[in-house]
């Protein structure tokens, strides 16, 4: 896009935005009304609109004015943000823009008009960024406070039909239950009420209705004529009924039932007295009667307030959220309540049903009404604000010129310094008082937050270090963990290997040695990254190493799902958005290869069949990740289950999360630029990605066929799609040699997954470098049938002697932690 029509592009966006506001609570339209609206031809007769898009007009032409009599200067401007941009952002500029940056620093006319326009958007942009949310948060509020009293008002009226039909279910008086539902006039969007009830006859709740002023019920029951206490309903409520009565009657009967056999029984004692009192005679008969009534009483009012907190509020058909509001097709919704009580000698507690139907119609009418009149008065303001500004740069901006070179000479420090964190104390100090020296003070703030980046990336470089604490790994000699670890036994032979991506993560696994026969194994992926997902990290470790610090093999210490229950009730009480664990728990026998696996979440297990010759995958059941639901939830849901496996001898069970299968690469074209696959239409499959997709994944079918060839001694040739240095050369690994243990497949996967990720551009300098770890050297170097060509330009890391660099050699972003393991029974 060309610089001169970025302000015409900022002023069609805050149109856009604006409109996009104006009809965002509308809901569905009529055919004609979207066709027009998806043409941006929407037009209509309302003079409030008529005026609306006039304004729009409007500004829009000023705007156009506006731009026709600076853009020269906007043209220059726009470069020069670009300039200071790439030195804020540390990178170098081409010799031919340094050379345009000198000029500009010697036109002052040129300052004048960049701080003109820099007025002129900043104004605009504010604009955008204010009157937009407070166009949205207002109609937002008035939205919510519209459907919130409606919801309330529905609720208050349904909780006094419940009431009132309770009393006249009970008694079978159909001829006050008829009287109910003319008081829905109280609820000016009421369409009708409906009450349901039980079978005459049976005694059971089949949603009879008993009485409705539906003027469709005819269309809705099971009988040619409407019969109050006969007829029954089906309704677009009806498939949920019968299920919440079951779960209703449940609940009742678990926290009432008690209560119901001690009323049955006060009742027959009751009726068992009044009897014998009149066949007999008893002293003290009044006395024990009465006792019974108040005892009866007590009861009773126990019973109903339970039943009444165990139906709770009201239910809706459609769901019914004023948080997140959706609009049905027919504009109407059904809130509807249990009725609720006892009667003698009965097990059920749910009696009837009061339906109740709103119409939002007239609501949505009003929210357009006052949405219409907010949005013209937020334009008019935003259009004098835009007016106003313009004109105030044109008197000031003249005074804004001098330090100008004062912040280029301070943003070029920010560049020329390597090491950001020595920017400490660095300020730019302008004698001015006006809005420059305002970005003065910011770019200062800005270079203060870069020091703090720079610091911040050094304790993100000790969080890593922190967290790798808690990975069964190898320690150097100065006590830092590297990035491996082994273990080899009498019965089995385990490795396994961490390469965390930037910052902090979730990542962890883990394995403890019991008793020499037992092992117990973990491996987790926390969702997300940063500081939240560590934490969760550390206190996953925490519990899996407290669970099993006093572990015996008895039954007790078999129920491994105990320790899942545990860490999804520590992730669900810390109520963190959108975080949760998949973990694979294993407690392993390596005597007898016996495997007991209790997963959350994750549910796929990897194991190299010695037998077979390849690596064959299990399916776990299926099951939540922690953090997800409640424990009562997930027990609901079938719970956490041990499932077993056995691993024979030779067979190698992989544990990895999903960092090694999700690695990417980007496509790029002969220029080595990066492009989007264009092999037929959009969306269409292409190998193993999709046309329109800009990257591939490294992918499980070629992790399989790594290991594959790594146990059966084979030659692997990996293959990338898109690949700038032709589709068809293929990187070979000569796995011929390899004695099939653990640490020769890891160590493929990660060496794989890093050449995987790395090309060769010609262009690439000393400057372009790759960390490698050590270790994946010396197997690329020995197993890399092309390591002479990309990686013979090696240097040493000064920071990390376990690390080198390739040089002349570029690589896509590692994105997430390379965590895997692998335990081989011998």
């Amino acid at each position: 896009m060309k610089k001169h029509i970025l302000v015409p592009a900022l002023s069609l966006l805050f149109v856009s935005v604006s409109l996009n506001a104006h009809t965002a609570f509308l809901g569905e339209r009529t055919e004609l009304t979207s066709a027009l609206w998806a043409a941006g031809l929407l037009f209509s007769n309302n003079a409030g609109n008529l005026i609306l898009i006039s304004l729009f007009i409007f500004c829009a032409l000023i705007l156009f004015v506006a731009i026709r009599g600076i853009r020269g200067a906007i043209q220059e401007a726009a470069i020069i943000r670009q300039d200071a941009a790439s030195l804020l952002s540390g990178s170098h500029l081409p010799p031919e823009k340094k050379k345009q940056l000198f000029r500009f620093k010697r036109q002052g006319m040129g300052l004048r008009s960049k701080m003109v326009f820099f007025t002129f958007t900043l104004v605009l942009i504010v604009n955008i960024m204010i009157s937009t949310p407070l166009f949205i948060m207002m109609t937002e509020s008035q939205k919510q406070t519209l459907l919130r009293s409606l919801l309330e008002r529905s609720e208050v009226f349904v909780e006094g039909m419940v009431a009132n039909a309770r009393t006249y279910l009970s008694q079978g008086n159909i001829r006050e239950l008829g009287l109910l539902p003319i008081q829905m006039r109280s609820v000016s969007e009421a369409m009708y009420v409906t009450i349901t009830g039980h079978n005459t006859e049976t005694y059971v709740f089949e949603d009879q209705v008993w009485a409705t002023n539906d003027p469709n019920i005819q269309h809705k029951i099971d009988t040619t004529f409407y019969f109050p206490s006969i007829s029954r309903i089906t309704d677009s409520v009806s498939p949920h009924v019968f299920a919440l009565k079951a779960e209703l009657n449940a609940q009742a009967r678990m926290r009432a039932g008690y209560l119901a056999v001690i009323i049955d029984n006060l009742h027959k004692e009751a009726n068992e007295l009044i009897e014998r009192n009149l066949r007999e005679g008893i002293p003290d008969f009044a006395q024990r009667l009465e006792q019974i009534q108040v005892l009866l009483h007590l009861h009773e009012v126990n019973m109903a307030f339970i039943l009444s907190d165990i139906s709770g509020g009201i239910w809706s058909e459609p769901h019914y959220d004023p948080e997140n509001f959706v609009i049905p097709d027919n504009y109407r919704f059904i809130f509807f309540k249990p009725v609720m009580y006892h009667r003698i000698s009965h097990d059920d507690f749910f009696w009837g049903l009061v339906r109740l139907e709103v119409s939002i119609r007239s609501i949505l009418e009003e929210i357009e009404t006052g949405r219409r009149e907010l949005l013209i008065l937020i334009l008019l303001v935003a259009l004098a604000a835009q007016v106003i500004g313009t004109i105030g740069a044109l008197f000031f901006s003249t005074y804004l010129i001098r330090p100008v070179k004062q912040l280029v000479k301070h943003v070029e420090i920010i560049r020329d310094t390597e090491n950001k964190a020595k920017l400490m104390g660095v300020e730019i100090k302008l004698k001015s008082r006006d809005e420059l020296a305002i970005l003065g003070n910011t770019i200062n703030d800005m270079t203060q937050s870069i020091v703090k980046a720079a610091f911040a990336a050094g304790d993100l470089s000790i969080g890593k270090e922190v967290q790798k604490k808690f990975l069964p790994l190898n320690q150097n000699n100065m006590g830092d963990k590297l990035s491996s670890g082994f273990e080899e036994t009498k019965n089995l032979s385990l490795f396994c290997y961490y390469e965390g991506a930037k910052g902090v993560s979730g990542d962890y696994f883990d394995y403890i040695d019991l008793d020499g026969r037992y092992y117990a194994i973990i491996k987790c992926d926390v969702a997300g990254k940063g500081i939240p997902a560590a934490f969760i990290m550390i206190q996953v470790a925490t519990m899996f190493l407290n669970f099993f610090r006093r572990w015996e093999p008895t039954k007790k210490g078999m129920q491994i799902e105990d320790l899942v229950y545990q860490i999804n009730e520590f992730i669900d009480s810390m109520a963190f958005r959108g975080r949760f664990a998949a973990f694979t728990l294993c407690l392993f026998d390596s005597e007898t290869g016996l495997m007991r696996f209790c997963n959350a979440g994750d549910n796929i297990i990897h194991i190299f069949d010695a037998s077979r010759g390849r690596v064959v995958t299990y399916n776990l059941p299926e099951t939540p990740a922690a953090g997800v639901l409640t424990n009562f939830e997930v027990e609901s849901k079938g719970g956490y289950k041990v499932q077993t496996l056995t691993l024979d001898h030779g067979d190698i069970l992989l544990l990895y999360t999903d960092g090694i299968e999700e690695s990417k690469r980007k496509f790029r074209n002969a220029e080595f630029k990066e492009v989007l696959c264009s092999h037929g239409p959009v969306d269409s499959p292409h190998e193993n990605h999709v046309s329109g997709q800009a990257f591939e994944e490294m992918g499980n079918d070629r992790v399989r066929k790594i290991v594959n060839a790594v146990m059966n001694k084979q030659i692997y040739t990996l293959r990338k799609f898109h690949n700038p240095e032709g589709d068809n050369k293929g990187l070979q690994f000569d796995f011929r040699s390899c004695k099939g243990t653990p640490e020769d497949v890891i160590m493929a996967l990660i060496s794989v997954e890093q050449m995987f990720r790395c090309y060769k551009d010609p262009n690439a300098t000393e400057e372009n470098q790759v960390l490698v770890d050590k270790i994946v050297d010396s197997f690329l170097k020995e197993y890399f049938l092309q390591y002479r060509y990309y990686c013979y330009n090696a240097q040493e890391s000064l920071g990390n002697n376990e690390y080198m660099y390739y040089t002349h050699l570029m690589e896509d972003e590692q994105y997430d932690d390379l965590t895997i393991l692998g335990i081989k029974r011998k």
